[in-house]
């Protein structure tokens, strides 16, 4: 479809995973209606010059009014965690149908990776992923994000030359920017893929000693890689995600089998080239992204 002047609604645009979605969209000339939950942010936005409507993505009828009350054209959703369990996901698929029966193109970007059939699904995001499809939507499939490493735990101990985490140091993944995955949502609106489903990875498959090197000279100092524990890992968590979620995720790892998951370490050239976009690598990303991180966060405040 043609963006340049449309109207395009678009959900989950807060916090690093969908905050390129707005850059995005007006990259290719399309007029971004930001769509959140919270009456607060929308009347924010709105006063920073942004058009928003409120809607909950977990409320179809909410959905398909704020389409109307927005004039859009199309959508683009980066589904949050939190309502792409199996308890939400029905929902979510009823908002995008809403959204695609009333004539709009829709693009999800799923938040994590496509399980195959028979594969282990603890999100439960082979049903989502099949139910949005089912409503015409283009989805998107990811591995992991670079930006994991520039949140506030992950900030100390690269201030002091690790990057740390708890897997093993031999964990092969193909990382990713979540700017990236936002700019090929888009793509996948601009291109009209409806339907189909496409697994996005990150250009190289690094095993975490690479990464920490590839990091290291986008920063142009050393760094290393040094495994944590769960326990570890929760307690760098717990400032920021709640002692709950914290715990949460550290119980996920300390359940995950020491192998390898293939699935992390997918090529998905064809998928870039299909949708136009080149994927950063973790070098370019520190150089860009990361430094400036570690410099605010050294910044007296």
């Amino acid at each position: 479809m043609e963006l340049s002047g449309a109207r395009v609604l678009a959900f989950g645009t807060s916090g690093d995973q969908g905050s390129g979605l707005v850059e995005a969209l007006r990259a290719h000339g399309a007029v971004p209606v930001v769509a959140t939950s919270r009456a607060g942010r929308v009347a924010q936005l709105r006063a920073d010059g942004e058009e928003a409507v409120q809607a909950d993505l977990t409320a179809p009828d909410a959905v398909a009014a704020a389409a109307g009350e927005a004039g859009a054209v199309a959508a683009v959703l980066h589904v949050p965690l939190a309502v792409s369990t199996r308890g939400g996901a029905g929902s979510v698929v009823a908002s995008v149908g809403a959204l695609t029966a009333a004539g709009l193109p829709v693009a999800v970007n799923l938040g994590t990776v496509l399980p195959p059939p028979g594969a282990p699904d603890p999100f439960g995001a082979a049903a989502l992923a099949e139910g949005l499809l089912g409503t015409g939507a283009a989805v998107l499939g990811v591995t992991a994000y670079l930006e994991n490493h520039a949140t506030p735990w992950a900030l100390g101990p690269l201030s002091r030359g690790e990057l740390v985490y708890p897997r093993p140091a031999g964990d092969p993944i193909a990382w990713m920017t979540a700017r990236d995955v936002t700019a090929a949502a888009v793509a996948a609106l601009a291109r009209d893929v409806r339907g189909r489903a496409l697994q996005l990875s990150g250009p190289t498959v690094l095993s975490f000693d690479q990464l920490a090197a590839e990091v290291g000279a986008g920063l142009g100092r050393e760094v290393v890689y040094r495994r944590i524990t769960p326990d570890e890992f929760a307690d760098l968590l717990r400032p920021v995600l709640g002692p709950e979620a914290a715990a949460g995720v550290a119980g996920g790892y300390a359940a995950m089998p020491e192998e390898p998951n293939p699935l992390m370490a997918v090529d998905s050239s064809a998928a870039w080239a299909e949708l136009g976009v080149t994927p950063t690598l973790a070098r370019e990303w520190a150089a860009q992204v990361l430094s400036s991180r570690l410099q605010q966060a050294a910044a007296p405040s």
